[in-house]
């Protein structure tokens, strides 16, 4: 554009240079002017790429607005999932050698709407447009959003013929919408807020100590999955029976929580603190609570996989696949543990190494507010490393997710120590027992490989 304006007020300039063609200089000053018009309204030959970066960018902004919700976090992993495959589906068209659509693999699932093949688009940006447009209508705190999206809209703006950036948005947005039009008809509304009266015994979960809150999201296992067909297909083993009897496994797996929590160690409770990972924390302080903003499991996760995506310089389609399958694969994850919690009802050793060995104990990270069985962190983790090692391979990367939240950064060689190390840091919080990390990561690995299995992005 620009050697056409130079060209354009050189042709001028010559023009009126010559005295025979002088008194027609203002016939040849409309010719440029036409010239200039038509500078601005230059055709687009091809699409383009400018921002292969962009989806952490969107990842960021949407876990921002997550975590100052402060929702359950089976609540932000719904979020995320869906954003994610409005990403993926307003991008799969433009990669159709390589890349299959989700609809008809994700349940209820119909095609999206194609862009036009005779329009020119810019991809990062249909990209953006796509997982904001999800983003702002699924999250409460919409204005992390909206600044966001009208920021990032503004920077493409200046590279872009003004076709193409209208072509962009509006096919984006057009893909944003029917995938919001889909995420109304998964149960959600139906379920959520509905009243659960815990069972009256002391051997079942109760409310735990220090808020006593409320169970959280005890219907979750009822939403629509994503790609699993039936929460019922996947077997888990029972739990250890809770017994007083001293020397019974029950007992021995509450003192081992017990014992573990009181040697004090600082490295197991720094990764207990660094997994910690519970969006509804709160502290205590006299008479005042103060809450704890926190990324969720589905947050630590899909800000991991952005992380190794950046470090790795996965391109647009490769960070898109990537965060659709572990997002989806994460949404069953925690659909499949939620159904298993409220099935079991498995006490919490808080409550057990109370009633069992000490009267005033405290585990060192906050008790969540759901059955313990099986971890929940456990199941997601281990089904994201399933997924991810399949399509990544064994990759060592920095971990820097947790550093805004004072945690610092991690160096892991894989995806799977990174879940290992997830796994057993609700054993150095004090929040599980032992059986629910180990007899959970089978759940969560069947989980993940059935994403594997069943759910194809590529030809």
């Amino acid at each position: 554009m620009t050697k056409r304006i130079v060209f354009t007020v050189r042709f001028f300039y010559f023009c009126c240079s010559m005295k025979y063609l002088y008194p027609i200089r203002f016939y040849f000053l409309g010719i440029c002017l036409s010239l200039l018009l038509a500078c601005n309204s230059e055709i687009d030959d091809a699409n383009k790429l400018i921002n292969h970066n962009i989806l952490s960018e969107c990842n960021y902004a949407i876990q921002t607005s997550i975590v100052q919700d402060m929702v359950p976090a089976p609540v932000g992993s719904r979020r995320y999932f869906y954003a994610a495959v409005a990403t993926y589906e307003s991008l799969q068209p433009f990669y159709s050698d390589s890349q299959v659509s989700l609809a008809g693999q994700y349940n209820g699932l119909t095609p999206a709407p194609k862009p036009d093949t005779s329009s020119k688009y810019c991809l990062d940006l249909v990209a953006l447009s796509a997982h904001t447009y999800v983003a702002e209508r699924l999250v409460y705190n919409a204005d992390t959003i909206r600044v966001f999206r009208a920021k990032k809209l503004k920077e493409y703006e200046k590279l872009l013929s003004k076709q193409m950036f209208n072509n962009s948005i509006s096919f984006g947005d057009s893909v944003g919408s029917h995938i919001v039009s889909w995420s109304k008809k998964d149960s959600f509304a139906q379920y959520r807020g509905k009243f659960y009266l815990s069972k009256n015994t002391s051997t079942k979960w109760q409310p735990t100590p220090p808020d006593f809150t409320d169970a959280i999201e005890p219907y979750w296992g009822r939403i629509r999955p994503a790609g699993i067909k039936n929460v019922k297909d996947f077997k888990y083993e029972q739990p250890e029976p809770y017994s007083k009897n001293k020397n019974s496994r029950f007992y021995a797996i509450t003192k081992q929580v017990y014992d573990e929590v009181n040697k004090k160690d600082s490295a197991s409770l720094a990764t207990a603190w660094y997994w910690d990972d519970n969006p509804n924390a709160s502290f205590h302080y006299g008479h005042a609570t103060v809450n704890v903003l926190k990324i969720s499991p589905a947050g630590h996760w899909l800000a991991l996989f952005s992380t190794v995506a950046k470090q790795k310089k996965y391109n647009l389609i490769q960070s898109a696949e990537g965060m659709v399958r572990v997002a989806g694969t994460i949404f069953d994850a925690f659909i499949t543990c939620w159904h298993i919690k409220y099935e079991t009802e498995y006490i919490r050793p808080i409550d057990a190494v109370r009633q069992l060995i000490d009267s005033t104990w405290e585990s060192p990270i906050q008790t969540p507010a759901f059955p313990e069985y099986p971890s929940g962190h456990t199941v997601v983790s281990s089904s994201a490393a399933t997924l991810l090692t399949h399509l990544f391979g064994e990759v060592s990367f920095t971990d820097d997710s947790e550093e805004p939240f004072g945690l610092g950064k991690r160096e892991f060689n894989s995806f799977r120590e990174a879940a290992n190390q997830a796994c057993i840091s609700r054993l150095y919080g004090g929040i599980h027992f032992i059986d629910a990390i180990e007899k959970g990561k089978p759940i969560g690995n069947a989980i993940g490989q059935y994403h594997i299995d069943f759910i194809k992005t590529k030809k």
